[in-house]
């Protein structure tokens, strides 16, 4: 057997262009604890994400897209502590989303028990109720809660749009193997964030 596997090629669109009013941005578990120095769960690549992230939330509000946070949330004795240590503790700050992406009123904060953003949460009711078909997700971790919730997303049938530059994972071939399932299983598309040409009409 081969000491290491080489990732397939991941297929990139250089650009995608979306319409604002079917379009919402998910931004995924950017809490202190995945993104902060001395964070329970600190994801390597995460910090270098967020000014990325800051910007694609700039562009979205400009022109009144929604925006969706989703907040990792548990509480003592969570069974998914079995599997992770200790993290995002309902009202701790390793829960709270880090400062620079501070949601605003009007974005929409859901908060999640696993890692599927459309599980134990109204995601998909208020997605149609807004007329949205169009995702992009960002966030952290790449292979877990943007995996899990993009392919979520896909078996409801949203499109599923990923900026490669502005997910993190704990380990690089998680990253690149959970695009790749993106582009292959999902039929989503992976992009950079200067590649989403958001139009409001």
């Amino acid at each position: 057997m081969a000491d290491s596997l080489a990732v397939p090629d991941i297929p990139h669109t250089d650009r995608v262009a979306l319409q604002a009013a079917t379009t919402a941005l998910v931004v995924v578990d950017m809490q202190h604890d995945f993104v902060s120095d001395g964070g329970s769960l600190q994801v390597p690549d995460a910090q270098a994400t967020v000014p990325v992230i800051v910007d694609l939330i700039r562009r979205f509000r400009a022109v009144d897209a929604r925006i969706v946070f989703t907040q990792d949330t548990h509480r003592d004795g969570d069974p998914e502590f079995a599997i992770w240590p200790a993290h995002a503790l309902e009202g701790s700050h390793g829960w709270e989303i880090v400062d620079e992406l501070h949601p605003l009123p009007q974005d929409t904060v859901l908060r999640k028990p696993r890692y599927d953003a459309f599980y134990g949460t109204p995601l998909d009711h208020l997605l149609r109720q807004w007329g949205v078909t169009t995702l992009v997700i960002c966030g952290t971790v790449a292979n877990i809660c943007v995996h899990y919730t993009a392919s979520s997303a896909a078996l409801r049938w949203y499109d599923v749009v990923i900026p490669r530059d502005a997910v993190s994972a704990l380990d690089p071939f998680d990253l690149a193997a959970s695009l790749r399932q993106t582009t292959s299983l999902l039929a989503g598309r992976v992009t950079t964030a200067g590649g989403i040409d958001l139009s409001k009409t």
